[in-house]
C-alpha cells in the first residue's frame, strides 16, 4: 500500500488591507491572536522582509478588533506580514516559537525523509511525504495533494490544543483526533491504534471535538475511502507568538510513525473499512 504523510506549510498572519494616512491598516488571515497590545512582525514586500510592530485596537460593541502598523514606503496592498520568528529549547524539553502549527509538522516530514533514506526499501510502506499550502485558509492544497496521490493510507500531520479537561497535555505523547469536523474514528480503530502504541512503550492520548479540523477533510471530500489517521502534536498558545510544544512529543511521533511504515506492522495500526480493504 502506499502510505501518504502529509502536513500544511501554511501559518496564520495578516496582510495588508489599504496605506496611506497616518497608520496602514492590517486585517488577519486564518485566525492570528496575540495577548498584548503589540506583536513584533515581518512585513514581507515582495522579496524584502521588513521588521515591524502590529497595533490592535480591542473590539467593541458591533466592532472586530483593527489592526495597523506604521507607515512604510514600500508597503502594498496585499502584502503579508507574519509574527517575528524566533525559537527557544528549554532545559525541560519545551520548544517556544510560533508557526508550530505547523512548523511542528513540517519537521516531521523532514525527520522521515531522513529516517526513511536509510530504510531498506523491503522494511517499509512505499511512502509519500506531502506539504500542503492553504490549510488555514480555504483548505486549497489538501484536496488537489489527495486527488494526485489517491493514497491507501493516510497520516494527516498537524497542531493540536492542549486540553487539560481530557488528559491531553505536553509532554504526554502525540494525540490521535477521534472525532472533529475532519474525522470520526470508530471504536475499533482507536483501540486499534492505542493498543499498537502501547506494544511499543509509546505514549498516544486522544481528543474529541465535534469543531474545527485538519486536512484530513480533503480525503472524505473527494471520495478517497482510505483509512485516515489525524495524528498531532498538542500545543500551548496556538496561532500566537509564542506557541508551545514538547520535544518528548515530537520524539514519540517520529517513533510511531517508523511503526506504522513498517512493511507488516501498518495494518496492526490501522482498521480497514470494507470499503478500503
Amino acid at each position: 500500500p502506499t502510505l501518504l504523510l502529509c502536513a500544511h506549510m501554511d501559518s496564520p498572519g495578516f496582510t495588508v488591507q489599504c496605506t496611506g494616512g497616518e497608520r496602514t491598516e492590517v486585517i488577519p488571515l486564518g485566525g492570528p491572536v496575540f495577548d498584548d497590545a503589540t506583536a513584533e512582525a515581518v512585513l514581507k514586500t515582495g522579496e524584502d522582509r521588513h521588521w515591524t510592530v502590529i497595533q490592535r485596537e480591542d473590539q467593541e460593541l458591533g466592532r472586530k478588533a483593527r489592526y495597523w502598523i506604521a507607515p512604510h514606503p514600500r508597503a502594498k496592498a496585499g502584502d503579508r506580514l507574519c509574527y517575528h520568528g524566533s525559537l527557544e529549547v528549554m532545559d525541560d524539553g519545551l520548544i517556544i516559537a510560533p508557526f508550530l502549527d505547523n512548523r511542528l509538522g513540517c519537521a516531521m516530514l523532514c525527520e522521515m525523509a531522513r529516517i526513511l533514506s536509510r530504510t531498506p526499501p523491503s522494511e517499509c510502506l512505499h511512502v509519500i511525504l506531502g506539504a500542503t499550502a492553504g490549510e488555514e485558509m480555504g483548505s486549497i492544497g489538501a484536496p488537489a495533494l489527495a486527488a494526485a496521490v489517491r493514497p491507501d493510507l493516510v497520516v494527516c500531520l498537524d497542531a493540536t490544543y492542549e486540553a487539560p479537561d481530557q488528559d491531553v497535555v505536553l509532554g504526554g505523547g502525540p494525540v490521535l483526533t477521534l472525532s472533529d469536523a475532519s474525522v470520526v474514528l470508530g471504536c475499533r480503530q482507536r483501540d486499534r491504534a492505542l493498543g499498537f502504541a502501547q506494544s511499543l512503550g509509546l505514549p498516544l492520548q486522544t481528543e474529541v471535538y465535534n469543531v474545527s479540523g485538519t486536512d484530513a477533510r480533503a480525503f472524505r471530500d473527494i471520495g478517497l475511502t482510505a483509512p485516515v489517521a489525524a495524528l498531532l502534536l498538542p500545543t500551548r498558545g496556538n496561532h500566537s507568538p509564542e506557541e508551545t510544544g514538547h520535544c518528548r512529543d515530537v520524539h514519540a511521533l517520529s517513533a510511531l510513525l517508523r511503526a506504522i511504515a513498517g512493511i507488516d506492522a501498518w495494518s496492526e495500526f490501522f482498521e480497514l473499512s470494507f470499503a478500503s480493504g
